[in-house]
């Protein structure tokens, strides 16, 4: 049997670092105590504690790298196919799976985010000193040092314990938001402060949610950090997506044409918020507008638009009765480029609003883009389509984009399948009968 030492280093928590000739509170036979062979600085002394389910670092005085993430962010079957590999492949592996924004990723809206933003400058430099945060889609990183008699124990239950009541109470649920445990590591030396501080100010441009490091609204490194990050302004207040949740229509609409939540506001003509019949049972959502769209302000004209409209024929619809159109994106990426998780992120809330109130009885995703961001996957789309998905509680119907068919058209007899098994849906639906 391994002794507890040995159950520490094959956990990789050996070795770290306290504070050397200063106390603990309590000494407990779980403190193992020794001294760093290669520290750059000799004053720090290595303790652990535990807090019942898994043994934690207790450093006093200590700065620390933590990351802690949402519950469905790193399922337990995916941490046990990891149990045998060594603690830095173990980290890597586990860096790699949360950047690629798995689960619900609900710290991708805009209002969720802040929250987490304004929990962590609550007690800022009264509980502790916030070097460096960002909060990724999935997943929190800091980098804090504890004030006082504050321990990073209790600053993390507070964290999490607030955040989660104010993400619940958005939502109107209940349950788990975070992982019970987080991942925590005192910084060494100066030399890892530094490179600590880089890694998490550089998270969202790895993971290709921003281009530049101060062009993430959610990290310690945006260039408006300080002013108006925690939307204390009556300016940020009104731009927040959070006030989109209680728009009407012509609202919703000013709100989308003028938006600047996003650097697209700064190349497109206008913003495109979508067009149609406002209480339609169908709703075709495709990927961002295009030259066309960004002139004349609605979505699918030209070629694909007119093709889009051929597809409705063939359900018997006509664009602006019983059907809406509209885009994941209200603004057209410069080059037609695929959008960015960021700009997503920025636009959902405005498409989540249109949802609520046109309740429509079925979605169409058209194209890839669509069907990925809005199933929060990368399957490819020949994968997803052929059966019924859900969005927001409401039947989800993936099919190709009609710019693909002109160029592909040999793949119209697909859409049809698409469209066929659509509109069974939606018989189902109407007749309310399972399909």
């Amino acid at each position: 049997m391994l002794t507890r030492e040995d159950c520490f280093k094959e956990m990789g928590l050996l070795p770290r670092w306290r504070l050397k000739n200063v106390a603990p509170a309590s000494r407990r036979p779980a403190d193992d105590v020794t001294t760093p062979p290669d520290s750059k600085h000799p004053h720090l002394t290595q303790g652990i504690h535990t807090r019942g389910y898994l043994p934690h670092v207790k450093a006093q005085g200590a700065t620390y790298f933590v990351t802690f993430r949402l519950a469905d962010s790193l399922p337990a079957e995916v941490l046990e196919s990891w149990a045998d590999a060594p603690e830095s492949e173990r980290a890597r592996n586990s860096e790699r799976y949360l950047d690629r924004g798995v689960g619900e990723c609900l710290l991708s809206r805009n209002e969720i985010a802040d929250i987490v933003v304004q929990a962590l400058r609550h007690h800022e430099g009264a509980r502790y000193t916030l070097h460096e945060y960002v909060v990724m889609p999935n997943h929190v990183h800091l980098l804090l040092t504890p004030l006082g008699e504050h321990t990073l124990s209790e600053i993390l239950h507070s964290l999490k314990s607030w955040t989660a009541q104010k993400i619940n109470g958005l939502l109107g649920r209940n349950g788990a938001i975070w992982q019970r445990e987080s991942f925590d590591r005192v910084v060494r030396d100066d030399d890892e402060m530094r490179a600590l501080a880089a890694y998490i100010r550089r998270n969202p441009v790895k993971a290709r949610l921003c281009a530049e490091e101060d062009g993430f609204r959610f990290g310690s490194a945006w260039k408006n950090a300080g002013r108006d990050a925690c939307a204390t302004s009556p300016v940020a207040q009104a731009s927040l997506p959070a006030s989109v949740q209680s728009l009407d229509w012509p609202a919703l609409t000013a709100a989308i044409k003028t938006c600047t939540l996003c650097d697209l506001h700064q190349t497109r003509t206008q913003g495109v918020p979508g067009v149609g019949d406002i209480h339609a049972d169908w709703l075709f959502i495709g990927e961002a507008p295009g030259a066309d769209e960004d002139r004349q302000g609605e979505p699918f004209v030209g070629q694909a638009g007119k093709l889009l409209d051929a597809m409705l024929g063939a359900l018997r619809l006509k664009r602006g009765e019983n059907v809406y159109i509209a885009n994941v994106l209200k603004s057209r990426p410069p080059g037609n480029r695929d959008p960015q998780p960021a700009e997503v992120a920025a636009c959902l809330p405005y498409l989540e609003r249109q949802i609520d109130l046109i309740k429509p009885k079925l979605i169409v995703a058209v194209g890839r883009i669509a069907a990925q961001n809005l199933l929060r996957t990368d399957t490819p789309i020949g994968k997803l389509r052929g059966r019924v998905h859900e969005y927001r509680g409401l039947p989800l119907v993936v099919t190709y984009h009609p710019a693909y068919l002109l160029r592909s058209p040999a793949d119209k007899a697909k859409v049809w399948e698409d469209l066929v098994l659509a509109v069974t849906t939606m018989n189902h639906l109407k007749a309310g009968t399972k399909p």
